[in-house]
């Protein structure tokens, strides 16, 4: 019996020792991978230069993308080549157009009477000549017609059929609108550099593409006593009606012109970082290019350093370009 028992504790004990040994084999086993299992699991690489832009940066570290021609196309980049220009320097003030004073004119009656008919409202084109109202007048009692003598626009009427009238009633008021001026503040540290004859433009400043050039007409002789502000007048052609009497306008008036060497559209100029820059083209590729500025008049900047003449960049697009070139960077970082 004491042979038996001590023989089942040999088997426990070597039992004992089995599971042990199992589980050591199976705790490493789990803390290493074989080479096919490491290879599985690495994450794949995807392939570059598979639709979209290319990024790509240089050893002197200049950044560039690089763009299909159906790309930049509908991008709505365009090229163009760098080169001098005429810049020039000048002072914004703002305006408001109104309408020619010379250009409107008050229709009166020359006789008292009552009105008999008004043939025109406003809005309706009068023609120089052109009959816009009949009144009968008071002392002869017979009818006689009254007529416009400028061609224009019918902009207020102020009397209706059966309404009486004297010599210093206004029936209707014509403007001609293919005219009109713009009113501009001149402040006092420009009071005397401003002039008659200098070139002006203007621009809405809630519609910067409606712009035009003009001269400056009037310059006026006084500050005003308490806001030493003194003004100024414009005349625009608005044969297509495009400048309403009312606008809020800037107006930029040319104090010195410039002609400079080397100078780019100002859209061509972006913002980095580290400073302005541009993107310098090769064909189908972008380099963006740190420049240093010049002088600027809102349409032309002058490249003191960066691009030569001659160099072709993007005068348009130029945000798009940073755009991508951007992402670049984000998926480089990744």
């Amino acid at each position: 019996m004491s042979a038996l028992i001590r023989r089942m504790q040999f088997i426990g004990i070597s039992a004992t020792l089995l599971g042990f040994a199992l589980a050591s084999f199976t705790t490493a086993g789990c803390g290493r991978r074989t080479g096919t299992e490491e290879h599985a699991e690495e994450p794949a690489h995807e392939e570059s230069g598979q639709g979209g832009p290319n990024h790509d940066e240089h050893e002197d570290g200049s950044a560039a993308v690089e763009l299909t021609p159906a790309a930049i196309q509908n991008a709505g980049i365009q090229v163009g080549v760098v080169g001098p220009a005429v810049i020039r320097l000048g002072v914004d003030s703002p305006g408001e157009v109104h309408l020619s004073a010379e250009r409107v004119l008050e229709v009166r009656p020359r006789f008292a009477g009552v009105v008999r008919e008004s043939r025109k409202h406003v809005g309706d084109v009068v023609q120089e000549g052109e009959v816009v109202a009949v009144v009968q007048s008071n002392e002869s009692l017979s009818d006689y017609d009254i007529t416009a003598s400028m061609s224009g626009t019918v902009i207020a009427r102020r009397v209706v059929s059966g309404q009486a009238v004297d010599h210093e009633s206004v029936l209707l008021t014509v403007a001609d609108l293919s005219t009109v001026w713009v009113e501009f503040a001149i402040y006092a540290q420009y009071a005397g550099k401003i002039r008659s004859g200098m070139s002006a433009a203007v621009t809405v400043q809630n519609r910067p593409d409606l712009r035009a050039s003009a001269i400056v007409r009037y310059v006026g002789p006084l500050l005003e006593q308490d806001t030493r502000v003194s003004s100024g007048r414009l005349e625009l052609n608005n044969s297509r009606r495009e400048w309403q009497p009312g606008m809020f306008v800037t107006v930029r008036v040319v104090l010195e012109t410039a002609r400079v060497p080397v100078a780019v559209p100002d859209e061509a100029v972006i913002r980095m970082a580290d400073g302005p820059a541009a993107f310098r083209a090769e064909g189908h590729r972008f380099e963006l290019q740190s420049v240093r500025i010049g002088r600027s008049d809102g349409l032309m900047t002058e490249i003191v350093e960066g691009l030569a003449s001659g160099d072709s960049v993007a005068v348009t697009g130029a945000f798009v370009l940073k755009s991508e070139l951007g992402k670049g960077e984000v998926e480089h970082e990744h």
